[in-house]
């Protein structure tokens, strides 16, 4: 359960749920796969550089802070955002980011959802 009055729990939910949203989409994938790829896996290192993206772009976390949260060197978050953005010009991979990005708010708000139940049921 997560406090929505608390920024780091709100942030924890939206990581979860673009990892989550993430690994929908490449099934095949564990998520500590996903969360800390191997070197030789290029489809675990894009389903992170999507989440990456995701956080940044649509749930509006500053890179600078997504540094600090997911302990990534500065480069990493800013090659993972460039990666996705020149990929989206692709439809297909367009309409799959539009997919995984769409999932991540619907697990987020389904978090904040369940929150604000069991504080009522409480």
């Amino acid at each position: 359960m997560i406090n929505p009055y608390s920024e780091e729990e709100r942030l924890q939910a939206m990581v979860s749920a673009c990892y989550r949203a993430s690994r929908s989409h490449f099934n095949h994938l564990p998520m500590q796969h996903i969360i800390d790829p191997p070197r030789e896996m290029f489809d675990a290192k894009l389903a992170r550089q999507v989440a990456i993206h995701i956080l940044t772009a649509e749930f509006a976390i500053p890179r600078r802070r997504l540094m600090a949260v997911l302990a990534l060197a500065r480069t990493t978050i800013y090659g993972a955002v460039y990666t996705v953005d020149e990929r989206r010009y692709e439809p297909v991979f367009e309409r799959a980011y539009a997919r995984i990005s769409a999932r991540a708010h619907d697990l987020f708000m389904e978090a904040l959802n369940d929150a604000a139940r069991d504080e009522e049921a409480a």
